[in-house]
């Protein structure tokens, strides 16, 4: 059954803010209020460095920087200071994708396979009807986060390579029935882009889009960012000490979330939309039938239940790059985005003429919190449900999570067979296992005797097995900033030999880009071994 808002639903939820309270009905916050919010959410969330913009009534209302660019350095965060937004540059490539349309390059709903004749997906039938459309909508059938690892963290992958895996990965639903994350088919639609306009993804994006929209400041991927810019240095709590990371993000996936911008020119992007789609000198850069398609409800997806209970979002769902729900009864558009070490969030209230985006460089919730909570700031006078503290709502379901995930740790750790061992010598576990999405996984002895996982696919892991009990051991990877430990779990064949390997994350809080529970890793005979 296909699960898409028309566009007579989108106007029904135009219709529903308009009935329940639209616009600004009072003095906008003070530049001073948001700061104390701003300095406030820093401190909960532990964040060295942040940047906030806002538009208001069409006009930049503020745009700063706070704290600093990275530990140990005076550098401070200004409203020029880069930071890598992650999946908000989403909405980057759906617009890219969008000015192609205008120019009768593409068709949102052709199928992929007309710019793309290599793509496959598991299915030949649903290779054949997917569209352009479903590239970006979250609805191929795939489960959450389906083959990130092979980007992540920093995963030598090509994107040739990203399409020639769609075809081994299985999906756990139906075609165009349920929700479920991707970033994968955002790199191909990236290569839809490339393909069609003759340039790079990248060359595209910064000069059909970003340099009319007056953001030269803002690139495709952190490597085409100046040298000399003011540059957001990732950041993990480890043991509540800070520690400087890489983002583990590569350039093959500039299109699912590459994008580095500063809060200036983000406050460009946020005039874009409440401008829908004219530049700031009024040039009309994306056509108004495109801007409608752009920001039109899709697929439905589950509201998350803080905001059911805080914001009164009871319907929500996904547009091309844009989450669409209600804050407050007001429509809203909004995306998050995270890479290891850095976050953002932005959100758009078009009937209100408002706009906030915030960026962190600390793995923390703190945007969310901001950009809500200065969202409160505005309606607060206007909306009886306003007026929520926002900073606490999400500290609060922060450390639930922590809590929960530490508890699912500790009660797993319990319940093993502790006195078990495994059923052959390790030297027996060891050699060459593959998947046919993924690629090679290297099983060796360490130094000591231990077992030693390595993914031919990401140096960063690798690391040694603990036994967990029987034949199952949990990977420790050497790089402790990651989060996240993995079983790895040997499966023996009615011989008595190791055959294959299954994995899945020690946490239930591990990033779901680590999506170890899709590999189906097969040992490769010895005979065929180097």
């Amino acid at each position: 059954m296909r699960v898409n808002l028309t566009l007579s639903t989108w106007s029904a939820l135009i219709l529903i803010g308009s009935l329940l309270g639209s616009g600004i009905t009072h003095a906008a916050p003070t530049k001073q209020s948001i700061e104390q919010s701003i300095e406030r959410a820093m401190d909960v969330f532990q964040v060295p460095g942040m940047a906030v913009s806002v538009v208001y009534d069409n006009k930049v209302f503020y745009s700063e920087g706070h704290g600093i660019v990275e530990i140990g350095f005076d550098s401070p965060v200004s409203e020029f200071t880069l930071f890598q937004i992650a999946s908000v540059s989403k909405a980057f490539t759906t617009a890219a994708l969008a000015l192609l349309v205008d120019e009768g390059k593409l068709e949102w709903d052709a199928p992929v396979i007309d710019y793309l004749p290599e793509f496959r997906l598991y299915d030949p039938w649903v290779t054949r009807e997917f569209t352009v459309r479903d590239l970006i909508t979250h609805r191929s059938g795939l489960p959450l986060g389906a083959g990130d690892l092979l980007l992540f963290p920093e995963g030598n992958t090509s994107r040739d390579e990203v399409i020639r895996a769609m075809r081994y990965l299985k999906p756990s639903t139906s075609f165009r029935s349920e929700y479920a994350y991707d970033n994968l088919l955002f790199i191909i639609a990236g290569e839809v882009v490339a393909r069609v306009s003759g340039l790079s993804f990248e060359d595209f994006l910064e000069q059909e889009l970003l340099a009319p929209l007056g953001m030269q400041d803002c690139t495709a991927s952190l490597g085409r960012a100046a040298a000399g810019a003011s540059k957001a240095t990732p950041h993990i709590l480890v043991d509540d000490e800070f520690e400087i990371t890489r983002s583990h993000i590569t350039n093959t996936s500039s299109a699912a979330g590459g994008v580095n911008c500063s809060a200036a020119s983000m406050a460009r992007w946020m005039q874009f939309v409440l401008n829908e789609g004219k530049t700031e000198t009024g040039d009309q850069l994306l056509s108004a039938g495109q801007f409608e398609q752009w920001v039109k409800p899709v697929t439905l997806l589950d509201p998350s239940s803080y905001m059911v209970e805080h914001a009164g979002s009871h319907l929500a769902a996904y547009a091309l790059g844009w989450g669409v729900s209600t804050f407050y009864g007001q429509p809203m558009l909004s995306h998050g985005g995270g890479l290891w070490g850095m976050t953002s969030f932005i959100a758009v209230l078009p009937e209100s003429g408002l706009a906030v985006f915030a960026s962190n460089n600390q793995m923390s919730a703190a945007p969310r919190a901001i950009v809500f909570d200065v969202l409160d700031q505005f309606l607060e006078a206007s909306s009886s449900e306003a007026g929520k503290d926002w900073i606490a709502i999400l500290n609060d379901l922060y450390q639930a999570r922590l809590t929960e995930g530490a508890e699912a740790v500790a009660l797993a750790d319990e319940s093993r067979a502790a006195t078990s061992t495994p059923s052959l010598p390790l030297e027996a576990y060891t050699g060459t296992y593959t998947d046919d999405w993924y690629g090679a996984i290297e099983i060796s002895l360490d130094e000591d005797g231990s077992l030693w996982f390595q993914s031919g696919r990401s140096e960063h892991l690798a690391g040694p097995m603990e036994h967990f009990q029987f034949d199952t051991f949990i990977a420790r990877w050497i790089d402790r900033k990651l989060n996240a430990d993995a079983y790895v779990m040997f499966t023996l064949s009615p011989e008595g030999e190791v055959d294959r390997i299954r994995m899945k994350a020690v946490s239930p809080t591990t990033d779901f880009s680590f999506d170890f529970h899709d590999l189906d890793l097969k040992r490769v005979p010895d005979d065929n071994q180097d």
